[in-house]
């Protein structure tokens, strides 16, 4: 009985001991960092940098035509509706012209009576000249008769250019399309008088169509006419359309501090025959307004969010953590200054040079100096990175708005 208590003594003190130098142990690795934690790595690439200014757009119609009658009357015909497609020459609305008419009609009849007094005149005009000559009329009564004779010249004259208005106003009786485009506001109806002063409707061009894009200042000058502009609206999320900065306007808004550009985009057709884009869509205009290449560009994946940087990094900047793996297996923490971003890749300022080895999976909660194992390596997938690295602006987020980075735990 009393071997077996020694003995079970001397199992406990024994056991006591080992646990007492693995947990040395144990602590000793930890402060040597050799967790060896499970890692996924990826070499810094390099890539073409695109510098490209992203603005939201409004489609609006490159042109509004409003309609309008230039006569008073009733209206005889208006097949249109709102949202058809009118063509150039098409006759949109014929208007009544029976007043017209009428006016036309007593017009002629009093230049008829005219034409009679003007040859009665002229005849006693050329009486009284020959009765002046033989001494029997007077000059007075010659003078009368011709003053008379031209008054009555001037007022058929007048007669007839009251009727060549008439004649015009008849021809506006019938209203045609000047452009290609769709009726908009139709405001009328057969049998309504229309007026001079409320439009048949609008015609709106939709081919093409136009954007104006508010230019902050700082991108006002890398902005040229002829510039090619890249379109991608919310209606079409898999196509982008093509379109061209037409005017810049030579003035900034005082009240926005914003430069106006038009840009005009051709309006293709679709499989149903009608046109793709309409006015009121909404999208995002890319504008590629420089390029450089040989940057080095690192996943997003890698760079983490960090408070402590998030505080003292300066206006402008863009600072990120990560962590690069030397040779022996050793994670070291770096400080990132990031440029500019266009999908999951982002351009590297400062931290890290082209073929550095960083974690890209499973460095939340590491340290610096920590020891890792590398159990997956994606750069043998992508040796030199083709992605391409764009600038946001314009849309009122900063550059890393486009999609949030990792954060630090």
């Amino acid at each position: 009985m009393h071997k077996n208590r020694v003995l079970w003594v001397a199992t406990f003190v024994l056991a006591i001991g080992i646990a007492g130098c693995s947990g040395k142990e144990a602590k000793k690795a930890e402060e040597e960092g050799t967790k060896d934690v499970p890692v996924t790595v990826e070499k810094v690439g390099i890539a073409e940098v695109r510098t490209v200014l992203t603005y939201g757009a409004d489609l609006a119609p490159s042109a509004s035509i409003r309609l309008l009658s230039l006569i008073t009357d009733t209206i005889l015909s208006y097949p249109w509706q709102s949202g058809d497609e009118i063509a150039k020459g098409q006759i949109v609305a014929v208007m009544k012209t029976d007043g017209i008419k009428q006016g036309l009609a007593q017009i002629d009849a009093q230049v008829t009576a005219l034409d009679v007094q003007i040859a009665n005149l002229k005849s006693e005009l050329a009486r009284a000249r020959d009765l002046q000559g033989k001494g029997v009329a007077t000059q007075q009564a010659v003078d009368g008769l011709s003053a008379q004779y031209e008054a009555t010249v001037a007022q058929r004259q007048a007669l007839l250019a009251g009727r060549r208005q008439l004649a015009v106003n008849a021809g506006h009786a019938v209203v045609k399309a000047p452009v290609d485009g769709v009726l908009s506001s139709k405001a009328y109806e057969p049998g309504d008088i229309a007026t001079p002063q409320l439009p048949l409707g609008t015609l709106l061009v939709t081919d093409p169509l136009k954007m104006e894009l508010k230019l902050v200042e700082k991108d006002i000058s890398m902005v040229k006419v002829g510039q090619s502009v890249e379109l991608r609206l919310d209606a079409y999320p898999d196509r982008t359309f093509v379109g061209t900065v037409s005017r810049v306007f030579p003035y900034v808004e005082a009240a926005t501090r914003t430069n106006t550009v038009e840009v005009t985009l051709p309006n293709p057709r679709g499989e149903d025959g009608l046109r793709l884009m309409k006015p009121g869509m909404y999208g995002v205009a890319m504008l590629e307004v420089g390029s450089r290449e040989n940057v080095a560009v690192a996943p997003e994946s890698a760079l983490l969010l960090d408070n402590k940087l998030l505080a003292v990094q300066k206006e402008g900047e863009n600072l990120r953590r990560a962590f690069v793996v030397d040779a022996d297996g050793v994670a070291h923490e770096r400080t990132v200054k990031l440029g500019s971003r266009q999908g999951s890749r982002w351009e590297i300022l400062e931290g890290l040079t082209e073929g550095e080895t960083i974690i890209v999976r499973g460095h939340h909660g590491l340290t610096d100096g920590d020891k890792v194992r590398v159990v997956e390596d994606t750069a043998g997938k992508d040796k030199k990175s083709q992605a391409t690295v764009g600038a946001n602006a314009g849309t009122g987020s900063a550059p890393d708005g486009a999609a949030p980075a990792p954060a630090a735990e």
